[in-house]
């Protein structure tokens, strides 16, 4: 294994060592790294910022708004939260649900147990303690590996994250909770002794290199400028992280098991010629790719299925099923418009969760080129 524990706590930074690391190692180690940010809000990759964070109240409290390359929901993080990363090889007929649990999220469960913390894994992504969620864990796929990271509430701003983040109330419907500081926790409330992130993550640190197995590896003055020109290109950069704000004709979303789905299309002569896709289900490749491949196709839904039938859908929508996709795409398949006969928008009508943001991203970005040596 091999340990790396960068020196910054700017989140546009680690996310950049992340994507480096993917094309740095090569060999089939696997990649542990332990890291903390100052105040931030991280988008998931498919999801809308002005949707999800209230950025006048994100600005006042001098909170980051970082866009992550793995799909789910935004989170907060200050210096009370530990990040974890763990980046394994993964190869055609690996199971990236399977990596998670064994690589990730039982070694955190395991370090939590031990201080006491009555931890388990549930739900899509989620650990929780006493029912309390503590962490949440997403992942995506680039180069060749496959990169699990995941927050752990040990000591966080509870209050600031309540102010700065927007939650789907859908979310809880299912619940018997109205609010998102109802649902979360500090572990620290639940340790036997005080904990604050710093000894979570030097205790974390001490256990992972007690393997024999395990190597500390210091970023070198040449990986930190390929790590910045990944950083400048992409997690620092404003069109990354708020993308662009093109309109479309029929909007539609739906919550799901698997997370929330918003469809937008533009269409011409009853042909899809532009669809964008976002939400926080946890997606482990671009969607952009699934995008571009439904563009071209007939509005029907027989055409679109026709479209993905050889198509991984796991990848690109997470647990959603393919039912579940077409549904939110065409509402009824009876009546395949999500608009009532005779209330057709008009053209360059802008679905309610576009019309909000004209400059912060009706529509996830697009991957920006990155040249570097």
């Amino acid at each position: 294994m091999i340990y790396i524990e960068p020196k910054s706590t700017d989140a546009a930074f680690h996310f950049s060592v992340e994507e480096y690391c993917t094309k740095r190692f090569d060999g089939a180690e696997p990649i542990w790294m332990l890291w903390r940010t100052e105040r931030c809000a991280m988008l998931g990759r498919n999801q809308i910022a002005d949707v999800e964070i209230d950025m006048g109240e994100a600005e006042r409290l001098g909170v980051q708004t970082v866009r992550r390359l793995s799909g789910g929901g935004t989170i907060f993080t200050d210096m009370g939260v530990l990040l974890f990363t763990v980046i394994l090889p993964f190869g055609q007929g690996d199971d990236a649900t399977r990596l998670l649990l064994e690589n990730a999220a039982e070694p955190v469960v395991r370090a939590l147990r031990e201080k006491g913390a009555n931890a388990e894994i549930q739900g899509r992504n989620d650990i929780l303690v006493d029912g309390k969620k503590v962490s949440g864990m997403a992942q995506y796929i680039l180069n060749g590996k496959l990169c699990s990271h995941g927050s752990l509430l040990v000591n966080a701003d509870l209050d600031s994250l309540a102010n700065v983040l927007r939650v789907d109330p859908e979310k809880f419907k299912t619940k018997a909770l109205r609010s998102v500081k109802a649902r979360v926790a500090n572990i620290s409330e639940y340790t036997e002794t005080p904990c604050d992130a710093n000894t979570f993550l030097n205790d974390l640190r001490q256990s992972l290199l007690s393997s024999s197995a395990a190597r500390e590896y210091i970023l070198t003055e040449r990986d930190t400028e390929q790590i910045n020109a990944i950083r400048a290109a992409k997690y620092a950069n404003p069109e990354w992280t708020f993308g662009k704000s093109p309109k479309f004709s029929f909007g539609n979303a739906r919550r799901f098991a698997g997370g929330k789905v918003e469809i937008s299309l533009e269409t011409e002569k009853n042909t899809i010629v532009r669809c964008g896709i976002s939400g926080d289900f946890l997606a482990l490749r671009p969607i952009r790719e699934l995008e571009a491949l439904i563009e071209g196709a007939a509005y029907r839904p027989d055409a679109v299925k026709r479209r993905i039938a050889d198509t991984n859908m796991r990848m690109y929508i997470g647990s959603v099923t393919d039912e579940e996709f077409i549904s939110c795409m065409f509402g009824n398949y009876s009546n395949p418009t999500p608009f009532p006969p005779g209330s057709e928008p008009a053209a360059g009508y802008c679905p309610p969760h576009v019309a909000s943001s004209t400059l912060r991203g009706a529509k996830p970005p697009a991957e920006p080129d990155l040249n570097e040596n």
